[in-house]
């Protein structure tokens, strides 16, 4: 009853099931996240359900602070345009997300909530491919969540190479 008070959206927790969710600005509207992981849920035969959360900034802490005391909340991801806020409201984050200074994903530990960005990860297993070639140049558009996760990727595989960063501001 309490996160009903926090977000712009309406949802309905199932009593005793555990879940996840998506918080950002206003994922309801639009993220696929909800859906896919439901959807994969349901296959594996778990009973957990993913929930987007609309929040806005004012009630970003309490939001953490009520997910963290909940015993059934598992973790979830971290949308525009809080991956950067978030940090603030958890308990920690990995090396990685600390030098590209945003988190996509959040997971729950004993009671307490750690951050991590997914983009690094997707970003190197596919650079890795291309490890095995003399790359020189590398272009890289856009320098917001992912373009930063990304740059920080490439530039610890392909250390020797020259890169480019474009971005539109």
């Amino acid at each position: 009853q309490r996160l009903s008070k926090l977000i712009k959206n309406k949802i309905s927790l199932k009593k005793n099931e555990k879940f996840a969710v998506i918080i950002g600005y206003n994922p309801s509207s639009g993220a696929r996240s909800p859906k896919l992981w439901n959807r994969a849920y349901h296959d594996l035969g778990k009973k957990i359900r993913m929930y987007p959360l609309d929040v806005e900034l004012r009630n970003l802490k309490k939001l953490f602070e009520l997910l963290k005391n909940n015993q059934f909340f598992i973790g979830g991801s971290i949308t525009a345009p809080y991956k950067i806020e978030a940090i603030k409201f958890i308990d920690g984050i990995d090396e990685k997300s600390k030098k590209i200074g945003s988190i996509n994903t959040i997971i729950k530990k004993q009671n307490k909530i750690f951050g991590s960005n997914t983009d690094f990860d997707g970003s190197l297993e596919t650079l890795k491919k291309f490890k095995s070639k003399k790359i020189k140049n590398i272009l890289i558009i856009g320098c917001g969540g992912a373009g930063k996760a990304t740059t920080l990727s490439a530039v610890r595989l392909l250390k020797n190479s020259k890169f480019y960063l474009f971005n539109r501001d």
